[in-house]
């Protein structure tokens, strides 16, 4: 898997193979107000400090949009891997670390649903909302959705410093939701896949009552990706051939890390399309199955080797497309699993049975370290061929290196 490292100025929220992008963006609007704010470092924002209210407008597309792939095709939302059930949004200063505002909702976000946007208001610091623009610090901020103790072993609230923020970790635990002692191989109702983004040390212009987080002139927006990674199987076996039985799915053993950070780091290499993980906390030494129950019927076509990428060419785009709509059409079998990213390069075997034949196995790895980092999905094709079970590997095409500033998709 090749990318990269391009760092994109305007920030958007974006998910990966068939998820819309949703542009969260921060439009700061104040009223008018009367108390003074807290000057404390990393300090607590009390119901008293301010009534001045930051208005952030949350959109969320809801048509098809375009992705950053080797050309301009356009991706199909799963809504499933998009849905918002809790948003949290820190705003920090950025030397100071003062908390400026804080945003908290459990309910399920209209983003969910066909609401183009969602409007939200934090109260925040009188004090720095009354400086004068020439001498108001740059401000940090933060933005988790669905991230709880329940699904990603984080608890996070209005006490938690940005230190601590830039600290936090999705990590192995007992009950380890997203690692392989229970790989999740579905979105969860009503909890949805952790999501974050982070932008550091933006302006905020203009003057009270109306303020704005600034980029460059344009209206500064914060990324929200999903901070997991997303591995994809696809099997299929030729029409009237002997039956294919999937016994096991396992990766080899320290792939995975044991922990990875929630935001992305600001310098130099991180960003969108690198991994950003704690290597000092190690890696897995366990790799149990992957399937909880074997495949014991693999769809069928009169063709298995035309899903193969690379069988001929097509845009990455469209061998999603082609993926996807197979699947939806009972042409091929496949299987999700969201796992935290990773440095590695990814491996793995398959075991599985032809007909009343003997267990065989076949192995599968990536192409280059790295590739499976948040936000991406790596699909693993095999088919059955006469006797065995062939194995394609679908390659990340380089990133668009052009001009214009293309949205973010796992190819």
């Amino acid at each position: 898997m090749k990318y990269i490292n391009r760092h994109n100025i305007h920030i958007r929220k974006q998910y990966d193979g068939y998820t819309f992008i949703w542009l969260l963006s921060l439009l700061l609007c104040l009223s008018a107000c009367s108390s003074g704010g807290s000057d404390d470092a990393e300090g607590l924002i009390t119901g008293n400090t301010s009534n001045t209210k930051l208005y952030i407008y949350v959109y969320a597309p809801q048509e098809i949009q375009a992705t950053r792939a080797a050309y301009d095709g356009d991706i199909l939302p799963m809504t499933n891997e998009s849905s918002v059930y809790s948003l949290q949004i820190w705003v920090f200063t950025h030397t100071s670390h003062q908390l400026l505002g804080y945003y908290s909702s459990t309910e399920p976000s209209s983003l969910s649903s066909s609401t183009p946007y969602e409007l939200i208001q934090l109260t925040i610091d009188e004090s720095y909302a009354q400086t004068e623009e020439a001498n108001r610090e740059h401000v940090d901020v933060y933005v988790a959705a669905n991230v709880k103790n329940s699904n990603c072993n984080l608890t996070l609230d209005q006490q938690t410093t940005q230190s601590a923020l830039e600290a936090a970790l999705i990590q192995k635990t007992t009950a380890d939701p997203f690692g392989l002692t229970a790989p999740v191989s579905a979105v969860t109702e009503n909890e949805g896949l952790p999501m974050s983004g982070v932008v550091r040390n933006l302006p905020v212009t203009g003057t009270a009552p109306v303020l704005r987080l600034d980029n460059g002139g344009q209206i500064a927006t914060v990324s929200l990706i999903r901070s997991v990674s997303k591995l994809r199987f696809a099997f299929s076996r030729k029409t009237g051939s002997e039956p294919l039985r999937i016994n096991s799915i396992k990766l080899n053993t320290e792939m995975l890390p044991m922990a990875e950070y929630l935001f992305m780091a600001e310098a130099d290499p991180y960003d969108r399309h690198t991994c950003h993980i704690d290597t000092g906390k190690g890696y897995e030494t366990g790799t149990p199955n992957l399937l909880s129950a074997a495949i014991s019927e693999v769809a069928t076509n009169d063709e298995p080797v035309q899903y193969a990428w690379g069988y001929d060419e097509v845009p990455p785009n469209d061998y999603e497309w082609r993926i996807e709509n197979a699947a939806l059409n009972n042409l091929l079998t496949q299987r999700y699993f969201y796992l935290r990213e990773s440095d590695k390069l990814l491996q793995g075997e398959i075991k599985y049975q032809i007909g009343e034949g003997e267990e065989q196995t076949a192995t599968f790895r990536m192409v280059d370290n790295g590739g499976f980092s948040r936000n991406h999905v790596w699909t693993v094709y095999a088919y059955q061929a006469q006797t065995k079970l062939h194995v394609v590997v679908a390659n990340v095409t380089p990133w668009k290196v052009v001009e214009e500033d293309y949205d973010f998709y796992n190819w």
